[in-house]
């Protein structure tokens, strides 16, 4: 079985274990209205990921997934737009520091949104869950680099407690390996 053939299979498989937890959760029976064939309130399958361990930094899927939760997680009401990714700068490789220190225009950092004015004056905040895709990265000819996938869910928090999903994203991360440990360095 060739690379691509066992990519399709994971594939395949991760959407059919996916379904299945979908549709487990929204078949759910909640007591009062068992069998009634009302619906149910639907659950995004990557939120079912926070009950389980957060990642581990130190690990380059970690690394990732912390950095960009952090350059996702976004306070209108007390910071600029991208500074997220000063934030996250412990996290960042020696390409994105080397952005980060001579963007006096933040064009490279993430397009947040035309809402940023009107969440601040809300105080709003929009908090961020990221996490990595179960695909194995491609091997590379570098051992020192590797690439994920990292699913990002963010939600604008009003003071009130109201909650607004955005929608979903999915960034490629490419994290090396430093001196200090592995480090975002990109992602698109």
């Amino acid at each position: 079985m060739d690379d691509k053939a066992k990519f399709r299979a994971k594939l395949v498989v991760m959407l059919v274990v996916s379904v299945a937890m979908l549709g487990a959760s929204c078949s759910r029976a909640d007591g009062g209205d068992a069998g009634s064939g009302g619906a149910h309130p639907a659950t995004s399958t990557p939120r079912l990921l926070e009950e389980a361990p957060a990642p581990d930094p130190v690990t380059p899927d970690g690394v990732a997934v912390t950095a960009l939760k952090e350059i996702y997680t976004w306070e209108p009401a007390t910071e600029d737009q991208g500074a997220s990714l000063t934030r996250a700068r412990k996290w960042l490789g020696p390409s994105m520091i080397r952005m980060l220190d001579s963007s006096p225009t933040g064009l490279e950092t993430p397009k947040a949104t035309l809402q940023w004015a009107d969440w601040a004056r809300a105080k709003a905040r929009v908090e961020a869950f990221t996490f990595a895709a179960g695909d194995k990265p491609p091997a590379g000819a570098d051992p020192n680099i590797q690439q994920f996938k990292i699913g990002i869910e963010q939600t604008v928090v009003y003071p009130n407690q109201r909650k607004e999903k955005l929608p979903p994203a999915t960034v490629i991360a490419t994290v090396v390996r430093t001196s200090d440990g592995w480090r975002l360095d990109a992602f698109r």
